[in-house]
């Protein structure tokens, strides 16, 4: 193939003028690329609403179960947790000193969450909306783990327009989410 150069900046060396512009090839591996990558981000950018409120459902039922199983190993002086919902935070405390938050084994810190801070520091948009523990802010657990009262306890959970419900079984301790609304 003969070509003929015009000047030096529209030839190649020894060869023929070069065509701006991208192959088929070149524009299929790009859109290959980027669609893998937006595959990816996608569930990164969805709600995280609901995750956080999973999130915080998940530290709360641990933070129960384990107020539970220190009740049952100090029977003398059970754990009670506390919540503060203008604070958005809970404490889990013995009885005798219901103010004071015991420590907590793992950081040796008062074991206090609030929502948003230390170790509950990635659920700043989870809020404490509703607790309905009996006539005070108090859940107590008693030496068998059962509650101190004679109803279900239930602590409400929201993070933007969704909400989770924590129900407490009075006669056994244990604990469940319901459906994430």
């Amino acid at each position: 193939m003969l070509c003929r150069a015009t000047d030096n900046t529209d030839a190649v060396k020894g060869g023929c003028p070069r065509h701006a512009g991208f192959t088929l090839l070149e524009v299929v591996i790009v859109a290959a690329i980027l669609s893998i990558a937006a595959a990816l981000a996608l569930p990164m950018l969805r709600d995280t609403n609901l995750a956080q409120l999973r999130s915080g459902a998940n530290l709360v039922i641990a933070d129960l179960g384990y107020a539970q199983m220190e009740s049952i190993a100090h029977a003398s002086n059970p754990r009670v947790v506390t919540f503060d919902t203008s604070s958005n935070s809970y404490w889990i405390a013995s009885q005798a000193s219901p103010d004071t938050p015991i420590t907590n084994p793992f950081d040796q810190q008062p074991y206090r969450v609030t929502f948003g801070c230390g170790r509950a520091c990635a659920l700043a948009g989870v809020t404490l909306s509703a607790v309905s523990v009996g006539t005070d802010n108090q859940l107590e657990f008693g030496p068998y783990g059962q509650l101190d009262q004679t109803s279900n306890a239930t602590i409400t959970l929201k993070s933007g327009p969704h909400s989770i419900v924590i129900t407490v079984d009075a006669t056994t301790g244990e604990t469940s989410a319901g459906f994430l609304q």
